[in-house]
């Protein structure tokens, strides 16, 4: 079933594309949520419309991702958490955690766009990378220290 992406779909196409779903697909979720509509003439006529729009939002979007890029390139957060005497922390930092810092420091960051290995558990210096948007990505800095 041919469709017109009206929203870029990960993995599937950016806004104005034509693509080939199945149609348990389209009509399940694309067309339910609004991200495609039934590839007609009528919408075909529109495509062209959508692609144009979306690569003028795109650029926007790209220059407000560098801007909060280089905000981000300045960041450092302070955790204070419970460690042994060893300096292993009783829990961990994960993505939730950073992003709610993150938040805090007035920056729109979502637990999707951290990207950890695995959860931070020894005392000390780490640094986690930022995923603002597409392939832009920055590093911030995440210090762990034992609260007396």
């Amino acid at each position: 079933m041919k469709v017109l992406l009206i929203k870029t779909v990960e993995a599937l196409g950016s806004t104005g594309e034509i693509v080939n779903v199945s149609p348990g697909y389209a009509r399940n979720f694309l067309l339910p949520k609004k991200l495609a509509v039934l590839a007609t003439e009528g919408s075909l006529k529109m495509a062209a419309s959508l692609k144009a729009a979306a690569k003028v939002k795109e650029k926007e979007q790209s220059k407000a991702a560098e801007i909060l890029a280089e905000k981000l390139k300045e960041v450092i957060l302070s955790f204070s958490v419970a460690a042994d005497e060893n300096g292993q922390l009783y829990g961990g930092i994960g993505e939730r955690e950073i992003a709610a810092a993150l938040v805090e420091k007035e920056f729109s960051i979502e637990r999707q766009q951290v990207i950890m290995e695995s959860h931070i558990k020894k005392i000390g210096d780490h640094k986690v990378e930022i995923k603002v948007l597409g392939d832009i990505h920055q590093t911030v800095v995440v210090k762990v220290e034992a609260h007396a």
